[in-house]
């Protein structure tokens, strides 16, 4: 970082990149303008409890490139990826402070969360930080809690409502819709061939799903962002297919196979049912895309 000017850094994991993560890239960004710096994120990967906690069950908000559009969305120009591991969690606070970032970074600010922890078992806390940096000359920055109404703004809370099928309220912790990346994979027909409705099938890149069942969704492609009905699940009207996430666009005709995607979860509409024959599923799949009319209708 030797050739960057007055670099202004946000320290953090800064999974899903939610409303309390960008309150303080919007602090970065702001000083790093004011100073006539560099807009900076230090950042892990892989996630530190994959390293210290393997057996945790854990699955991350986004994937790699879904984050840096995040970062980059919110003003960050350079955003430096540290491996994590078993020999960097060992290092004190005060040897990771003035290894990892005094010396490695050299900034002249930073900027954390409230909870921000540093150095072996965590030992290192926003008061340890502001020490190190007065005692260093760097400028200290920490942001306080951030609520919608009046829930915490949490990555834990964000994976949790989208497990559940939450996917409005990870909207609002989010500050955008919860969504999923992948690419369109060929499928067994049944939407087109069985019901009248051709679905994308997406093979997905990101470890977090949403909870099993039929939602209002818009998808991302190459030509634009287009309303959607989505159902996460195991299509249990016939039998031994499987799970799937398929996307069905409205009034769009492309062939997207093998194609990049993105899909926005805006509401949860049904759970997943199993119907007597396709002809009553292929009514209810009616209803979704008229609720689906509805709801863009009204938040065009």
């Amino acid at each position: 970082m030797k050739n960057t000017k007055n670099a202004v850094f946000a320290l953090g994991i800064f999974d899903g990149v939610h409303r309390g993560h960008q309150k303080i890239l919007r602090g970065v960004s702001d000083e790093a303008k004011a100073l006539q710096g560099t807009p900076c994120v230090y950042t892990f990967n892989p996630h530190p409890i994959r390293i210290l906690s393997p057996e945790t069950p854990f699955s991350l908000i986004q994937t790699p490139d879904q984050k840096k559009r995040a970062l980059e969305a919110a003003g960050i120009q350079i955003c430096i990826v540290e491996p994590f591991t078993k020999q960097l969690s060992a290092l004190s606070p005060e040897d990771f402070f003035h290894n990892q970032i005094q010396k490695q970074l050299q900034p002249v600010s930073i900027w954390v969360g409230y909870d921000f922890t540093f150095g072996h078992k965590r030992s290192g806390t926003v008061k340890t930080l502001k020490k190190l940096c007065a005692e260093a000359n760097i400028r200290c920055h920490i942001v306080e809690p951030q609520y919608v109404e009046e829930t915490l703004v949490h990555s834990k809370l964000i994976r949790e409502q989208v497990q559940r099928g939450g996917v409005e309220m990870a909207k609002e912790l989010l500050g955008r819709p919860f969504a999923l990346l992948g690419t369109v994979i060929r499928g067994q027909g049944i939407g087109g061939k069985k019901l009248g409705v051709h679905t994308a099938n997406l093979s997905v890149e990101n470890e977090l799903l949403p909870g099993i069942g039929v939602y209002i969704t818009q998808t991302r492609t190459s030509s634009g962002l287009y309303p959607s009905v989505t159902n996460v699940g195991n299509n249990p009207t016939f039998e031994g297919k499987g799970f799937s996430i398929e996307t069905h666009i409205l009034n769009f005709d492309q062939n997207l196979k093998d194609q990049k995607i993105e899909v926005e979860f805006l509401r949860w509409l049904r759970p997943e049912e199993k119907f007597s024959s396709a002809e009553a599923l292929a009514k209810v799949i009616q209803n979704d895309i008229l609720e689906t009319e509805r709801y863009h209708g009204l938040h065009a």
